[in-house]
């Protein structure tokens, strides 16, 4: 009995010691899977810091050389050690860049990392030149999918030309079926919800065109007796008269673009000089150092930009005119380009993609070598396109197709602009600026002002 017992005890002795080795085992196991585990993650904490401090580098860089050389920003790409370094530059407008600092490295084959730092860059000297007119960020969310957020209505008579935004303040342009209405218009759209008109002015006949900068709006209209008005806007509240001119002859002014210190005008055939350059250093003194005749018909719309003026014409073979501004006192004639019949809206994405709008069709145009400008691609839009802006790859045209006056393309592929979306207003669309995803319209409508974005 008693050796039976002694069997039965070495028996249990042997099990209880196998079960403890298992149990050293797994235990040891998984400490050095801990171990390595953790070591791993380590490891992937040290590359994915030592990623954005790259990143972070090569973006402060890129930041240098956008004060230095603006223009020649560009992408590129190299390596360091593991890793794959790119540096993405995204044009946003002609005054705006977007900056991607990519870091991308890969240890584990089944395994691909990377990280993402991304800022905002402007051309400082061009903001101050042009008044300010960056657009602020890029677009975002699904414009596919555009919404109206909020309006604004003028009162009975009272038709929107023309607008420009300055940090969600909307300056408005318009005529009146009455002569004693006011004509200019200040909105508050910081809630785009529920913009609201904080002051009015009537500066007579009624307004064709306006572009704000600093403290002044620049305004172009049909009084004969004084075309041009500086308006001060320091007080948004009691908007100011405070200078006006008679330019010569009784031809309408149409069009009006700020750039640093002075103000380009174009105006209705019948003028002594179509093209007009005043100098508005002095807002409280403007005078006209010169102008060009023989454009062709009327100027619809300039856009001035590295001191070239970029004319959209009435001309028949020449709808677009690219002028040489740099000597403001003595401009000359760089080249035309035919786009078709006539030429209103037009809109410098840059040197590289300028957008110009005529009776049908808005068009894209290389237009860095003047002298020998190529059209890019085009697309039919229904009828004249009154005005456009553009950023990113996305351009927005304001028009007088019956049934979309506004309209939202992308052309990241210049040869084949892609309709992405419409609205359709009771009235043509008559201008259009762009300010941090947010498009602001002016339309020959009582709800003149229409903002509108994209669905989220």
């Amino acid at each position: 009995m008693k050796e039976k017992l002694i069997g039965k005890n070495k028996a249990q002795s042997t099990l209880e010691i196998l079960i403890a080795l298992f149990i050293l085992t797994v235990s040891i196991t998984s400490a050095i899977m801990i171990s390595f585990g953790n070591q791993s993650i380590t490891i992937d904490t040290d590359l994915n810091n030592q990623a954005i401090n790259i990143a972070r580098k090569e973006l402060e860089t890129s930041r240098a050389l956008s004060r230095q050389d603006f223009s020649n920003l560009a992408s590129a790409s190299s390596t360091e050690d593991i890793y794959l370094k790119e540096t993405i530059i995204e044009n946003i407008d002609a005054n705006t860049k977007k900056i991607i600092s990519r870091v991308g490295w890969q240890i584990d084959p089944l395994r691909p990392q990377k990280i993402e730092l991304t800022t905002i860059v402007t051309d400082a000297k061009k903001t101050i030149q042009s008044g300010g007119d960056t657009g602020g960020g890029g677009p975002t969310g699904d414009w596919r999918n555009p919404q109206t957020l909020g309006s604004v209505d003028l009162g009975p008579g009272n038709k929107a030309t023309d607008l420009d935004v300055k940090n969600k303040i909307v300056y408005l342009s318009a005529t009146a079926d009455a002569q004693a209405k006011p004509d200019f218009f200040i909105v508050n759209a910081t809630n785009g919800q529920s913009p609201f008109i904080v002051s009015s002015l009537n500066t007579g006949k009624g307004l064709n065109g306006v572009d704000v900068a600093g403290n002044y709006a620049y305004v172009v209209g049909e009084d004969d007796a004084k075309e041009f008005i500086v308006i001060d806007v320091s007080n948004s509240s009691a908007p100011i008269e405070i200078v006006s001119l008679n330019l010569s002859g009784n031809a309408d002014a149409l069009t009006v673009f700020y750039w640093d210190g002075y103000a380009y005008i174009g105006r209705a055939d019948g003028a002594p000089q179509e093209f007009l350059i005043l100098n508005v250093s002095n807002p409280l003194s403007p005078f006209v150092v010169s102008g060009l005749s023989g454009i062709g018909g009327e100027i619809n719309d300039i856009y001035v930009f590295n001191n070239r003026a970029y004319l959209g014409t009435e001309d028949d073979d020449r709808g677009m005119i690219v002028i040489n501004v740099s000597n403001p006192a003595s401009p000359s004639v760089m080249g035309s380009i035919d786009v078709g019949d006539h030429a209103y809206g037009i809109y410098l994405n840059n040197e590289n993609k300028t957008l110009t709008g005529e009776k049908t069709k808005f068009y894209i145009v290389n237009a860095s070598s003047p002298s020998n400008m190529t059209i890019l691609g085009s697309a039919s839009i229904g009828n004249k396109t009154r005005d456009i802006v553009s950023a990113g790859s996305l351009a927005f045209l304001a028009t007088e197709n019956p049934n979309a006056e506004f309209q939202v393309y992308d052309i990241s592929n210049p040869a084949s602009p892609s309709l992405w979306s419409s609205f359709n207003f009771p009235q043509m669309a008559t201008g259009i600026d762009y300010e941090d995803n947010i498009v602001y319209v002016s339309v020959r409508s009582n709800d003149a002002l229409r903002i509108i974005t994209s669905t989220p």
